[in-house]
């Protein structure tokens, strides 16, 4: 069975992705990211395997819908894994955003650098703003390709990351995001 997952970041995605995993699917990690320009690879492999698991998030897509709908028409089973609190969600990205260069991939990881520097509410307003758009994107696909729904508080272990960051502003987002 080919199964898609479909998140923004910082979820619980690979948590579920990994589930898979250990039960004998083929793990291709995030199909969308292109980071090792390996993502006509990794696609042709969710095309081709058939017990796969993939995980979609769809702003690296290059934000095109149209490309996402396409790799779901190949799915056997979408899942949908969401968060319910919007603020813990935009913190846990802007120090992984924060953390990024080019050829350091580990600030997504769960064995990544503890981050000391603080975060400003210029860098938690620019991180809600992507996560926004990637969260419209999915309602999009989510209204063509319905599927079962995960969310993180409610059907997932809490399992935060042994780093994770101690945020101790007041930054709030302007609204939380919409839910499936």
């Amino acid at each position: 069975m080919k199964t898609l997952i479909i998140s923004n970041f910082r979820t619980g995605s690979w948590f579920v992705h990994d589930s898979f995993m250990k039960e004998g699917y083929m793990p291709l990690g995030e199909i969308s990211n292109n980071t090792n320009n390996d993502r006509a690879s990794k696609i042709k492999k969710f095309k081709e395997r058939s017990k796969v698991v993939g995980i979609l998030h769809p702003t690296q897509m290059k934000q095109s819908v149209r490309s996402c709908l396409r790799i779901c028409e190949i799915a056997d089973n979408i899942i949908y894994v969401q968060r319910e609190n919007t603020r813990e969600q935009t913190i846990s990205y802007a120090v992984a955003l924060a953390q990024t260069d080019s050829v350091d991939t580990s600030p997504w990881l769960r064995h990544r650098k503890s981050y000391q520097n603080k975060i400003l509410d210029a860098d938690l307003n620019e991180a809600f703003a992507k996560l926004d758009v990637n969260n419209k994107m999915i309602q999009e696909i989510y209204a063509k390709f319905p599927g079962n729904v995960i969310t993180l508080e409610k059907d997932l272990p809490y399992d935060p990351y042994p780093n994770k960051y101690n945020y101790k502003g007041d930054w709030q987002p302007p609204y939380s995001l919409r839910m499936i």
